[in-house]
């Protein structure tokens, strides 16, 4: 409850939220995160499995590995939001930072293909990061 003799039930109801275990969620939406990039992999794999002989029906995997990343995206995005959350509310520092760390080495682990692929490319045009 507030100390603010002026709040009214119906605005302490609304902030009902910032007394969520954010610290919690974090930690379950980077758990999340990790098991959709699993999601994609056997997806990946499942549909390199299509004989080529056109009896069986390979299904296009395209819109589902899409519409997998963009799920990726929100709950990485949503897990830093809410350790965010759960550091200046002080509701679960230990998981917050936790998840905080699950998802910087998850991030780093996606994004270290692209990135050193566009860095060899970067060299094959002449072009370096050095000064």
């Amino acid at each position: 409850m507030s100390d603010d003799p002026q709040t009214t039930p119906e605005l302490q109801a609304h902030r009902s939220w910032r007394r969520w275990p954010w610290g919690l969620i974090a930690l379950g939406l980077a758990l999340l995160s990790f098991w959709g990039i699993v999601l994609i992999v056997g997806m990946l794999i499942g549909s390199g499995m299509c004989l080529p002989s056109g009896d069986d029906p390979c299904v296009d995997a395209m819109p589902h590995l899409i519409a997998v990343w963009v799920a990726e995206v929100l709950t990485i995005s949503g897990g830093f939001i809410a350790a965010v959350l759960a550091w200046r509310w002080n509701r679960g520092r230990v998981t917050a930072s936790l998840a905080l760390i699950l998802l910087s080495l998850w991030v780093g682990v996606l994004l270290h293909d692209p990135l050193s692929l566009m860095n060899a490319q970067m060299h094959a045009w002449g072009w370096s990061w050095a000064l």
